[in-house]
């Protein structure tokens, strides 16, 4: 009893430091593509705290990284539905496009705002990892009712870890650049309409 005691204190006391020392939490929750992040969030009318912390459940910041699945990039896209966003926007995506950070992010952004218009906040995030298919059945069958305080009723308990974490990154995105995002909005010499 005593040793958890000691222990549950050693652990506010660890969390009460890192709330209070923003460089160690920063190394935590670093904040790559900045500029990028805020054009996408600009123009698809999302908070780039968001983008931000899907970026970092979804890659870690990895603009190479692929998933078992074959998801691309830093925020994960499938090939087709990169390929699919492509032709509503009117551009062709080729496959290895995907590993740059400005289409990544622009046609993840882009994805997650149509996912966002159809369902609000927290299905858009389980739709995003888990798709739109399982949302939907998840939905139509009442297995969740799509809110928040609900979230431990989703089925996939990845699916269910990954809402959680967006969630709390983004928190602590807002915390630690609320004051100070390390970008200004830019204009990009390339950008998705010199592509076509």
């Amino acid at each position: 009893m005593k040793v958890r005691r000691v222990l549950i204190g050693f652990l506010l006391l660890m969390v009460a430091f890192a709330i209070l020392h923003r460089p160690l939490m920063k190394k935590i929750c670093p904040l790559k593509y900045s500029e990028e992040i805020l054009l996408s969030a600009n123009e698809n009318e999302l908070s780039p705290f968001l983008i931000a912390s899907i970026i970092r459940v979804e890659s870690s910041f990895n603009k190479r990284a692929v998933s078992r699945k074959g998801a691309v990039g830093l925020m994960q896209l499938m090939p087709t539905t990169a390929a699919w966003l492509g032709e509503i926007k009117g551009i062709k995506i080729a496959e290895n496009s995907l590993e740059d950070p400005v289409i990544n992010i622009a046609l993840g952004s882009f994805y997650f705002r149509t996912l966002l218009d159809e369902w609000g906040k927290i299905p858009a995030l389980a739709a995003y990892n888990a798709g739109r298919g399982n949302l939907e059945k998840w939905l139509k069958e009442e297995v969740w009712d799509g809110s928040w305080e609900n979230r431990t009723d989703i089925p996939f308990p990845e699916t269910r870890a990954y809402v959680i974490k967006v969630i709390i990154f983004e928190h602590w995105y807002k915390y630690l650049y609320g004051n100070s995002w390390p970008g200004e909005r830019v204009l990009w010499q390339t950008n998705l309409k010199e592509i076509r």
